[in-house]
């Protein structure tokens, strides 16, 4: 029996199959019924654009995740990401509000940003956004509410 996690991916399954010399559908058929995808990541494929999307993870867990996801990418592509961030009530401290990652109003770059190497990640995206106070990128009520974290992100590759 071999465990292996983070099958969500097509790209992930076409390794995993190619290395037991299986095809696509005979490891589908041979996935644990009760596998679960990790609760934290979900992956989206479309035809124009893919999204990596990471919900309740830590601060210090950001840039390895995302430059894992833009790593394994072939040839340029154009990238941008999205924050999701609590607020919290100055009224109530115990109320929050929870909002999800969208290009509509928490992106970090105003545009796309072309990667057309693997050194453009650090120097284009890792360094840009080390370099930004990332809490001034989002869009919430001034008034009643405050930051209290960023807790996900999710990455578009185009």
């Amino acid at each position: 029996m071999v465990y292996i996690s983070n099958l969500s991916r097509p790209a992930n399954q076409m390794l995993v199959a190619k290395q037991y010399k299986v095809s696509i559908e005979t490891l589908n058929k041979h996935i644990s019924a009760d596998y679960k995808a990790d609760s934290k990541y979900r992956f989206y494929n479309g035809k124009q654009m893919e999204s990596h999307l990471y919900e309740g993870i830590q601060p210090a867990e950001f840039y390895d995740k995302l430059e894992n996801a833009l790593a394994s990418q072939k040839g340029a592509f154009k990238v941008n990401i999205a924050l999701g961030y609590d607020l919290v009530s100055l009224a109530d401290g115990e109320e929050t509000r929870y909002f999800h990652p969208n290009l509509a109003n928490t992106y970090v770059f105003n545009t796309p940003v072309a990667i057309n190497s693997r050194a453009d990640i650090r120097k284009k995206v890792i360094s840009e956004i080390r370099s930004m106070e990332l809490a001034n990128k989002l869009n919430y009520p001034s008034s009643g509410y405050k930051l209290k974290s960023i807790t996900g992100f999710k990455i578009y590759i185009y």
